[in-house]
């Protein structure tokens, strides 16, 4: 190891002891290893500004601020309603209604933070009145939200198609499939434990009826139609898409009269500064993405995955295992900027198809996401369920599982992926 990279490490470590933001502190141990082999230091801004200069990225804001407008004007409980109506009949049907609600949300806002967090607040008094127990709550919603940025439109295959310079429409069609059947294994999931006894097996029936849920949500549903349609079908493209998404939105709000001029504002805010460090943090690993080709990594990296295996198969479970463990503690944000510049080269000389490797890193990153010791968003539907994180983690084991066996279906099934991209083409 040479004196810079000794330099990048020692000042990373210290930056991350001290609590410094992930992107400050990639783009401070980055920056040190150019100053310290001499090159010149307007390379630093130039590196930075190479990958927050996307056009694509255009999108994100939209479709963040879109998605938190449905939530906080309340259309989104719309949902809830139509599918506890449609899956009234199954065994634990407010629960499967939790995972079906998961899943039409993530048709609007592709953000499995904002989802988990607002269906939370709007499931718990329904679930515990059923008798289901707040920590159950926690964890079901937190496992369901994981559809978000997998089925379309999604905020990381943005990103990843940033990174990867991967096609953002094939990415978008090839989440639908995968996240189908995340949904089916949690739900047999929830099957398995209303027939063992630990969940109600039944529930109340819903107050509304089909035909009425159905009129109140086809508005709501008719955004993703929008977005998904409008691209795939040429009529506009991916920004122009969340654009159409945005001012859809906004127009069903105020038509509907459930949103103020006050909400909006503090919204617009919260989504510019959660942007803000989106661009920092693509800036940041656009330099540290630099330092590893100068190192040679990837090509360290390629050799070391050559020694272990040649078989495209085992390489996968290789990664598997990698992104899972980084998916635990690290933001998907972050983890797909450091480690989608490593991995990308490697795959490729394997032969795996880049899209369906961006719909595995995307899901892996998910499961960690609600996996301990820290578990981003299990700790937050926690929080807004108002329960220990210790409580939600034993019910969410079982979810875990689950998606992890669906993990192994869509790694080793590519067709899942690939099967829509090719039909649209």
């Amino acid at each position: 190891m040479n004196e810079a990279m000794a330099l990048l490490l020692l000042v990373g470590g210290v930056l991350l002891l001290v609590g410094a933001p992930i992107w400050a502190t990639i783009g401070l141990a980055s920056a040190s290893y150019i100053w310290v082999q001499g090159f010149p230091t307007n390379l630093i801004v130039q590196r930075m500004f190479n990958n927050m200069d996307s056009f694509l990225l255009l999108a994100v804001p939209m479709f963040m601020l879109a998605g938190e407008v449905m939530n906080t004007s309340g259309l989104t409980a719309r949902l809830l309603d139509l599918a506890h109506v449609l899956l009234r009949r199954l065994r634990a049907g407010l629960a499967m209604a939790n995972l079906g609600t998961n899943m039409m949300m993530a048709g609007i806002s592709g953000s499995a933070l904002a989802d988990a967090s607002a269906l939370t607040a709007l499931m718990k008094p329904k679930m515990v009145e059923q008798g289901y127990r707040a920590s159950f709550v926690a964890a079901l919603t937190a496992a369901g939200s994981i559809v978000a940025p997998i089925i379309p439109p999604s905020i990381t295959f943005i990103l990843f198609s940033v990174l990867a310079d991967v096609s953002v429409i094939d990415l978008f069609m090839a989440g639908i499939l995968p996240g189908v059947v995340i949904v089916a294994f949690q739900m047999f999931t929830v099957n398995m434990l209303s027939r063992r006894g630990r969940i109600p097996a039944h529930d109340a029936a819903p107050a509304l009826k089909t035909g009425i849920a159905l009129r109140r949500a086809i508005p709501v549903l008719i955004l993703p139609i929008i977005i998904v349609g409008g691209i795939r079908g040429g009529v506009f493209t991916p920004i122009e898409g969340a654009a159409v998404a945005l001012a859809y939105a906004l127009a069903l709000a105020v038509l509907m009269r459930r949103i103020r001029v006050d909400q909006l504002l503090h919204l617009s805010w919260d989504v510019a500064k959660g942007m803000g460090e989106i661009l920092l943090m693509i800036g940041s690993a656009s330099l540290l993405a630099w330092v590893i080709v100068a190192e040679q990594i990837p090509a360290g990296v390629a050799s070391a995955m050559l020694s272990l295996t040649s078989d495209p198969l085992m390489l996968l479970i290789i990664i598997n295992v990698l992104l899972l463990l980084v998916g635990m503690v690290l933001d998907n944000f972050a983890a797909m900027v450091i480690f989608v510049p490593i991995l990308m080269p490697v795959v490729q000389q394997y032969g795996i198809d880049p899209v369906h490797f961006g719909v595995i890193v995307n899901v892996n990153l998910m499961i960690g996401s609600i996996t301990p010791p820290v578990g981003l968003s299990l700790f937050v539907t926690s929080r807004v369920a108002g329960v220990s994180f210790e409580s939600s983690v034993k019910e969410i084991l079982p979810f875990i599982a689950a998606s992890l066996l669906a993990l192994g279906v869509i790694t080793y099934v590519p067709a899942l992926s690939l099967a829509i991209p090719g039909l649209l083409k």
